[in-house]
C-alpha cells in the first residue's frame, strides 16, 4: 500500500505509475495524474498539445510546423489535398531511418509513402498504373481483370 502525495489516500501500489528509469512508483496516484493532465490540457489548449507532440515526435516546434505549412501554402505535395483550418490537417513526413523531415503531406499520401517507403518501387508502381491504364481491358462483367 502507498499514500498518494496529492489526494493523501492510501491505495494499492498498482494504482501508481512505475518510473522506468528507477523502477520506483510515482508519488501521485494514476487518478491524480490523469486529473492534473486533463486540467493542464484544458488550461493550455490544443495548440500547446500539438507543440509538445511535434517536439516529441519530430524535434520541431509548432512555429516550425506553421512555417512549413505557409511554405507549401497549406497544400499536400499531391496538389489534391488542401489543409483544413486546424493544425492537424497535414502530416509531418519524415524518414524513419534518418529522422529527416521531408515536408507535409495529406493523410493518404503519408500512408502511401509509409507503406512503401522505397522511391524505386514507387516509380515502378507509377509506371505500372500508367501503362496498365493504356493497355487495360474489361472482362465480361465490365471490371478490369488479368492480374
Amino acid at each position: 500500500m502507498k499514500v498518494c502525495t496529492k489526494c493523501k489516500l492510501e491505495q494499492p501500489e498498482d494504482n501508481f505509475y512505475q518510473i522506468k528509469k528507477t523502477g520506483k512508483r510515482h508519488g501521485s496516484c494514476k487518478t491524480c495524474i490523469k486529473k492534473k493532465s486533463k486540467e493542464s490540457a484544458q488550461r493550455l489548449g490544443r495548440r500547446h498539445r500539438k507543440d509538445i507532440e511535434l517536439k516529441w515526435n519530430y524535434g520541431i516546434t509548432i512555429k516550425d510546423y506553421e512555417r512549413m505549412m505557409h511554405e507549401c501554402n497549406g497544400q499536400c505535395v499531391c496538389g489534391k489535398s488542401k489543409a483544413r483550418s486546424n493544425a492537424e490537417a497535414l502530416h509531418v513526413d519524415h524518414c524513419h531511418d534518418t529522422g529527416l523531415i521531408r515536408g507535409l503531406l495529406c493523410h493518404s499520401c503519408n500512408r502511401a509513402i509509409g507503406l512503401i517507403n522505397d522511391p524505386q518501387l514507387l516509380r515502378k508502381l507509377a509506371d505500372y498504373i500508367e501503362s496498365a491504364n493504356d493497355r487495360g481491358f474489361k472482362g465480361d462483367g465490365g471490371r478490369a481483370s488479368g492480374c
